[in-house]
């Protein structure tokens, strides 16, 4: 199963960011191995000879650069939406370039899920929900499921656990509210959580091939990468308040 973030252009100094083209060599690699897709969580848990594309944050950029190409291809994917920050900028972000990335309308919510893309949860604000008190992770485990099921019209069953930052306690709670399916990020998760191996802009078509194949080399490089994360997790915790 494989994790990205954003898929655009802009410049950002960050690695998360895959420019366009790149991600199409990525895609039409895999392909060109013979590699098929999953269309959602529950497809990709039943069949795990298909690689499972996920999207994290739900950024604009997931509906003018991905959705075109990946319909195009015959593929889908799984997004998972920042409530809170639904049509906004990512005020949450830590952005090392300060350039702003704006996530997905809620007119773009519902065109891709009318398109076949499963919309997921990635919580309300992206704290890092293992930080929280029993109070807060529930009103953002809940408050988001809510508020998209509302936009989208359909119930959602999958959560991304923002940074994948996951416990027992959340772990509990995510069911308790009602997700299905569970996804952390990196190789190492709570049982009942499905791990993601992250995409980065500095993996090559083959370096994504030998992801999708969980290659040891490739999964140690992925989790290093992601665990710089951690200072943006405990920025998070300190942040106050919605998006204006």
């Amino acid at each position: 199963m494989l994790a990205y973030h954003k898929v655009d252009d802009k410049f950002e100094l960050g690695v998360t960011n895959v420019r366009p083209q790149q991600f199409a060599r990525q895609i039409s690699g895999l392909m060109n191995h013979g590699i098929e897709f999953a269309e959602s969580g529950e497809q990709a848990a039943n069949d795990p000879g298909k690689v499972f594309l996920t999207f994290d944050d739900g950024y604009d950029c997931f509906f003018r650069n991905v959705a075109p190409f990946l319909i195009s291809v015959g593929a889908r994917a799984t997004v998972f939406v920042i409530s809170d920050f639904i049509g906004k900028q990512n005020s949450w972000d830590l952005r090392l370039s300060y350039t702003p990335f704006v996530h997905m309308n809620e007119n773009q919510l519902r065109e891709i899920s009318k398109l076949g893309f499963e919309i997921g949860s990635h919580s309300c604000s992206h704290k890092d929900l293992s930080r929280l008190d029993r109070k807060s992770s529930w009103d953002e485990l809940s408050g988001s499921k809510k508020t998209i099921e509302d936009i989208i019209g359909k119930e959602i069953n999958s959560i991304s656990f923002p940074y994948g930052r996951h416990n027992r306690d959340v772990v509990d709670q995510a069911h308790e509210v009602g997700y299905e399916i569970l996804f952390g990020l990196g190789s190492t998760v709570c049982e009942g959580v499905t791990r993601r191996i992250p995409v980065y802009r500095i993996d090559t078509p083959a370096a994504v091939r030998r992801k999708a194949a969980m290659n040891r080399y490739e999964v140690l490089k992925s989790d290093f990468v992601h665990s710089f994360a951690w200072f943006s997790a405990l920025i998070s915790i300190g942040q106050k308040g919605k998006p204006a």
